[in-house]
This record gives C-alpha cells, sequence and structure tokens, in this order.
C-alpha cells in the first residue's frame, strides 16, 4: 500500500476518532487498549468521560498529532457551541466536509480565525496556535509578558505571543525542561492535558448542583443552577447556555464568572453571591447580568460584540470594552462607568444610578434617564443626551465635537477643546463654562465672580446728610444711611 493511501487512511482514522459516537461519551470506563500509564492518563479519562475525544477502534491515539479540524470540534464540544457563522469564503472547508459545522461554530465563537481565506482544517495544529485558541475561548486578556522564563521564547510568533504569554501567566501552560515549543506540533495526549488543567468540572445537564470540584467550571447546557457552592477558579458560562438560565445562588466565585451564554433572563446572581469579576464574552444576542439584593458584584467587563448587555442591580464597576455595544442599566446602581470601545452606548434607565462615567473611545453615547454624577470624556465626539439628571461633564483635551444636552448639567470644556456644543446646539469654547437650561434646548451662562445676585444699574445718585440714595429707575429706588465719625472740618469720615 502506498504512502499517499496510508496517509489518507491516518487522517480517517483520527477524524473519526473525534466524531460523536452513541454512548461513547457517557461510558467513562472505556478501555482503550493503547491508553497510557504516564502523565497525561488521568487528562486522557477526563476528556473521554466529557465527550471530548471518543477514539476509534479501541484506541484513544495518544501520541497522534491534532489537526486544526480536530482542534476546532473539541473546542466545540467543550462549550457547547450551536451557533454557525458563514465560512463560505474559506475555500478549504466545503460544505460535506465532516469538520464543516465544528469550523463555522469555532469561527462564530471567534476562536479560529483562519488566514488568507484558508482555515487549512488538515494541517496539524501547532503548541502556539493551539494556545491561542484556548485564550480566546477563556477570554484572557493578551498579556505583554511571561511570568516565568523560557529558553526558546523567541520563538512563538508576534501574532500569538499575547495569548500564549496569558495562558501561562495563568499557570495552564508549564512546559517541559525549561521550553515551550511553540512550533512543534501538539499530541492528542498533550492537548488533553492542556484541557485538563483548564476545566476540571463539565455540567452539561440542567438541573440544581449543590457541589463543585476544585479548579475551573464549565457550564455548557441552559436551566442550570448552583446553590451554596465555592468556585475556587473561573466559572465559564459556555455558548452552549444559548438564550437559555443560569442561576447562581449563595454562590462564591473566587476568579472570573466568563459569561459567553445566556440570554435576556440570564445570569442570575441572587442571595449571598459573592463574584469578583464578571466577563462578558457572548459573541451574538441579548444577554442580561441580574444581581439581586444581597449580593456582590465588583467589576463588570463587555468584552464582546453581543447585539445587546443588560446589566441589573447592585455594582461596583462596569467597562465597556468592546466596539458597537450596547449596554443597558436596568434598575441599577453603579460606583463607576466607563467606555473604551469605539462607538459603543450607555442607556442609563430612569430607576438607574451611576456615579461617574469616563468616556475615552471616540463616537460614544451616554444617554440618561435617571442619574449621573458626573461625566469625564476625553474622546472625539462624545454624545450626552437624555431627559435625566447629571451634574458636572468635563469636556477634555481630545474630545473634540461632542455635544451635551441634558438639562440642568454644567458643562466645563478644556482649553483648545473644538466644536462642542450644549443645548440647542449651542457652542462652548475651550476654556470656558455652561449650564445647559432645565429642558436641554438651551444653556445659561453661569455668572461670573463667583455667583451671587446679577449687578442692578443704577441711572442717579444723591446724598443727604447720611442717607445716600439710589435711583434704580421703574419707580424703583434704594437707600443706604450712613454713620458719619469726627474729622476735621472739611473731611469727614463716612462708613456706608
Amino acid at each position: 500500500m502506498g504512502k499517499k493511501w496510508l496517509s489518507i487512511i491516518l487522517v480517517l482514522v483520527l477524524a473519526l476518532g473525534l466524531m460523536p459516537v452513541a454512548g461513547a461519551a457517557a461510558d467513562a470506563g472505556s478501555t482503550f487498549s493503547d491508553m497510557p500509564d504516564n502523565w497525561a492518563t488521568e487528562a486522557l479519562e477526563s476528556v473521554v468521560a466529557n465527550g471530548l475525544l471518543v477514539g476509534a477502534d479501541g484506541k484513544i491515539m495518544p501520541d497522534s498529532p491534532l489537526t486544526r479540524a480536530q482542534m476546532a470540534t473539541i473546542i466545540v464540544r467543550a462549550f457547547g457551541a450551536a451557533q454557525e457563522a458563514d465560512i463560505s469564503a474559506f475555500w478549504d472547508v466545503k460544505s460535506t466536509d465532516w469538520f464543516a459545522g465544528s469550523i463555522a461554530k469555532a469561527y462564530k465563537m471567534g476562536v479560529m480565525l483562519g488566514y488568507d481565506g484558508k482555515m487549512n482544517p488538515y494541517d496539524n495544529i501547532t503548541r502556539e496556535q493551539a494556545f491561542a485558541v484556548l485564550a480566546r475561548a477563556l477570554k484572557l486578556s493578551p498579556a505583554t509578558d511571561f511570568s516565568k522564563t523560557f529558553e526558546d521564547a523567541g520563538e512563538i510568533s508576534g501574532w500569538a505571543k499575547g495569548e500564549v504569554y496569558a495562558l501561562v501567566n495563568a499557570g495552564y501552560i508549564q512546559g517541559a525542561n525549561g521550553k515551550l515549543n511553540p512550533k512543534a506540533n501538539i499530541s492528542r495526549a498533550e492537548f488533553a492535558q492542556v484541557m485538563h488543567n483548564l476545566i476540571k468540572q463539565y455540567i452539561s445537564r440542567e438541573g440544581v448542583y449543590t457541589e463543585a470540584v476544585d479548579g475551573n467550571i464549565m457550564v455548557n447546557a441552559p436551566g442550570v443552577s448552583l446553590k451554596g457552592v465555592t468556585v475556587s477558579g473561573d466559572l465559564i458560562i459556555g455558548d452552549g447556555v444559548g438564550d437559555g438560565e443560569v442561576i447562581l445562588e449563595d454562590v462564591t466565585v473566587t476568579g472570573r464568572l466568563v459569561v459567553r451564554g445566556g440570554g435576556e433572563n440570564s445570569i442570575i446572581i441572587r442571595g449571598a453571591s459573592n463574584v469578583a469579576n464578571v466577563v462578558v464574552a457572548r459573541v451574538d444576542g441579548v444577554v442580561r447580568v441580574f444581581v439581586e439584593d444581597g449580593s456582590e458584584v465588583e467589576i463588570v467587563y463587555i468584552d464582546d460584540g453581543s447585539d445587546d448587555v443588560i446589566v441589573e442591580g447592585v455594582i461596583g464597576s462596569l467597562e465597556i470594552a468592546a466596539d458597537n455595544v450596547t449596554v443597558f442599566a436596568t434598575g441599577a446602581s453603579i460606583d463607576s462607568a466607563a467606555i473604551t470601545g469605539a462607538a459603543s452606548r450607555l442607556i442609563v434607565g430612569d430607576a438607574s444610578t451611576v456615579g461617574t462615567v469616563n468616556v475615552t473611545a471616540p463616537d460614544a453615547d451616554v444617554d440618561v434617564e435617571g442619574v449621573v454624577g458626573t461625566i469625564t470624556t476625553s474622546a472625539a465626539n462624545t454624545n450626552v443626551t437624555g431627559a435625566g439628571e447629571v451634574g458636572n461633564i468635563t469636556v477634555q483635551q481630545g474630545a473634540d465635537g461632542a455635544n451635551i444636552e441634558t438639562p440642568n448639567s454644567t458643562i466645563t470644556v478644556d482649553e483648545g477643546v473644538q466644536g462642542v456644543t450644549a443645548g440647542g446646539g449651542t457652542a462652548v469654547p475651550g476654556g470656558e463654562t455652561a449650564t445647559n437650561n432645565n429642558d436641554g434646548t438651551g444653556v445659561v451662562t453661569p455668572p461670573t465672580g463667583g455667583g451671587g445676585p446679577a449687578p442692578v444699574a443704577v441711572s442717579a445718585i444723591s446724598v443727604d446728610k447720611t442717607t445716600l440714595y439710589l435711583d434704580l429707575g421703574t419707580n424703583t429706588s434704594a437707600k443706604i444711611t450712613a454713620t458719619v465719625s469726627p474729622g476735621n472740618a472739611t473731611n469727614k469720615n463716612v462708613t456706608w
């Protein structure tokens, strides 16, 4: 048999080893003739038990390299992804290919991006490519450096550095013998170990769960409630939750709550729950984070281009880092908010309050129907509208073209800022301060000299002994009585 046919058969065997087999995922005790007894055994048994690797012909093939198509299949299974993107632009993936659906879902997830019009599904995936995919899936922020030293760190491709650094810094990748081997192919056993490092427990069926293992936990099905547990790592709401609901009741999450799935009635955090950091990363559709009375959420970070995000309840800080996202604060109490994603919008509902809003990305909208203490912008074309209450708005360098329409807001424009308008389109030049009138249709220039009543014109002054008469016109007059103290013959000391 020729080498060409051997290669084709090997590809088919590996492909079939990743295709669904009825009952295989449920049979955690399956025996594979080539299951190793080494560092990878526990990890391989875990991914088999959770349906990520299936094997074929009684073998798990631990040392075989993983292809990009197989990688996509495993990621989609792990996160429960169901939505597919249009991948017709990638000419090397046909609709009839066994992996076409997995590639389309992984592309929709934003974890496999392709290059130069190709997905290269049959290529072996390198370690750095696999690490980048996993970092994207977990929404790890790219890092600028390592927390440890590797001899071959210089071999990491420039495009992959941020994600590889992040995965290493989070403790998920250790390397071997002081090396990462970023350009080497990753084997099925090695990838199983990385997945086992990342996710310690998968919740794939609806129901109430009152126990949690140590480490990161993945919820990839709707209708799940966690009660009275502590998650000692990240809690990941996977894509498989879709528009469904996940409830956390009396739950403590020591790491991040990563929201990749959930609908407009999710995610509900109630009771004595304590979640330090929520990362909202649903790639499509509306998602809600509802913090009920008594629960504590310190940070909500909007990381991806979901259609809309709804935040409700008491939140420490909110950052809208994604571009072109609308965030509704509905019945919310937020200490501080920041808009760092371009062309994004924050809507503060009439029952919501926000202490401070800081805008650093261009073309942002802040629509206030509730109450905002202060807004500071250093970004061009910031638009502040609505009938709600905003106390003070500072327009800093870089915020050219800002428009402020909220009623009774005091607007201070830094020197050199141009094109700023207040209510009714009234220009507010750099270096000046103005206040919108009570319906936001015009401005009232505040009095100079520290306030107080405006000066009154005096048409005539007359003095009669110790009384000073002021004629104010319109049949109005005023008088001031003086106290006269002794002086010389021609001058008297008069105090008014």
